[in-house]
């Protein structure tokens, strides 16, 4: 008898051969391919306690970072008073709207996600916080004494803005 590898080797048999099982009867290598599908479903509002104050830390530094700018932009010299103003009034516009999303988000319990209307307001707060800065930045080609200034609080105020976004479950 030769040997041969794998599967079933019947030799000579005189009658028949049957076969069960409880599960798959193969002859050779079985190869089983699972395929897994995951759906993850953002939640929008704090995972604990503790992500909640750090958004809430996070938007005080945006209030701050707004407040300094908005001092370096009325003693700028290069921009004309028109134009301070403008901007000056969008500052103080996104001030007082991140403070409303302090006030609003201090009643969203962690662990729950955020009533729809409140996490639709927070999200379209912080999407145009992320709007002054481009505006700032246009400024700052502008006016070079406020140019090193805006590039300051563009690196401090970005990753604020972001980091505020993920501990609030918003993409």
């Amino acid at each position: 008898m030769s040997e041969k590898g794998g599967g079933f080797q019947f030799g000579n048999i005189g009658g028949n051969v049957s076969q069960s099982a409880g599960g798959d009867i193969i002859g050779g290598d079985k190869t089983t391919t699972t395929t897994t599908t995951t759906t993850t479903t953002i939640e929008k509002g704090f995972a604990d306690e503790e992500k909640k104050d750090q958004f809430h830390s996070e938007i005080e530094q945006l209030r701050e970072a707004l407040r300094a700018m908005k001092t370096e932009i009325e003693a700028s010299v290069s921009l004309d008073q028109d134009k301070k103003d403008e901007v000056i009034s969008e500052i103080l516009q996104q001030v007082k709207a991140l403070k409303e999303v302090k006030e609003k988000t201090a009643d969203v319990a962690p662990g729950k996600p955020a009533p729809p209307k409140v996490a639709t307001e927070i999200e379209g707060t912080l999407d145009s916080a992320g709007g002054i800065m481009d505006k700032l930045q246009g400024l700052a080609g502008k006016a070079g004494d406020v140019a090193e200034t805006v590039s300051k609080f563009a690196v401090k105020y970005g990753p604020l803005i972001l980091s505020a976004r993920h501990l609030f479950g918003l993409p």
